[in-house]
């Protein structure tokens, strides 16, 4: 029977063994070393003359000191009872470094710090960049800019996907001014591509709409065919000096309108066919 344990390196007590309080607070102090362990510091490099009981340092390279300088780089060495003791790291040990707030992971090779380590996340309920998320924006971002750019390694495409479980409900983007509502577009509750605009956030104007059948553009009233346009109302100009500007064009059952110029319109009659 071996008289440590095999991964904390912690004195076991043996039968019939004499004074075991000496073993047991030993085991103790490698445990209040050990667990939850935190240090100072990674980066002094001169052993401190005078260590407080429980300060702990992560030595850098060449370290330096009677105790110090006969050790390897990423050693912790923890001081109990005056005396430095020596901690040889493991793949899994963590430590907390408190001079720059990152906690880090052996490796087995190398300290690392935790986000270094943390390459794919999979099955999160909610994650909050800079803000809180929720159970309805369980993706939320508070910032002055999102960037994401195409994978350097793949084919250099990059396409981002909004999909919704059928045809009568919304995906779309949503622009806001403080919170209200002011432009949308998307496939909001139809299949048609829309683009709306709000003056309050509440009530919507549709000013254009692609139809997914056949590609027609609807202008909000105007009609884009691949071979005609439609203007679906009609207007009449009170007179030919009515307010215009120059390329409008309208009509009525009786004539097309024209304005040629800021508030001249000119008119031709429409004849049966």
């Amino acid at each position: 029977m071996q008289d440590r344990t095999p991964r904390l390196d912690l004195p076991w007590l043996m039968p019939a063994q004499a004074q075991k309080h000496v073993t047991v607070n030993e085991a103790l102090a490698r445990l209040d070393m050990l667990v939850q362990a935190s240090v100072l510091s990674r980066t002094v490099t001169h052993q401190p003359p005078t260590p407080a009981e429980g300060d702990g340092y992560l030595l850098p390279d060449a370290p330096q000191g009677e105790m110090w300088s006969s050790q390897s780089e990423g050693v912790l060495m923890v001081f109990h009872e005056g005396v430095w003791t020596v901690i040889e790291p493991w793949a899994g040990l963590a430590v907390y470094v408190a001079d720059e707030a990152v906690s880090l992971v052996h490796d087995g090779a190398q300290w690392k710090t935790v986000s270094d380590q943390v390459r794919t996340l999979g099955e999160l309920e909610a994650l909050g960049v800079g803000t809180q998320a929720d159970t309805v924006n369980r993706l939320a971002i508070k910032s002055t800019g999102v960037l994401m750019s195409a994978d350097d390694a793949g084919p250099g495409d990059m396409r981002l996907t909004l999909n919704k479980s059928d045809a009568s409900h919304t995906t779309s983007l949503v622009f806001q001014s403080n919170w209200s509502g002011r432009a949308e577009f998307g496939l909001a509750g139809e299949e048609a591509f829309s683009i709306k605009v709000s003056d309050d956030g509440a009530d919507w104007l549709e000013a254009l709409k692609v139809s997914r059948a056949d590609g027609v553009v609807n202008l909000s009233g105007l009609a884009v065919h691949s071979d005609r346009l439609s203007l679906s109302a009609s207007h009449t100009p009170a007179n030919a000096t009515a307010p215009g500007e120059t390329g409008e064009i309208c009509w009525d059952m009786a004539y097309l309108y024209v304005c040629v110029a800021h508030n001249q319109w000119r008119r031709a009659a429409l004849a049966a066919w």
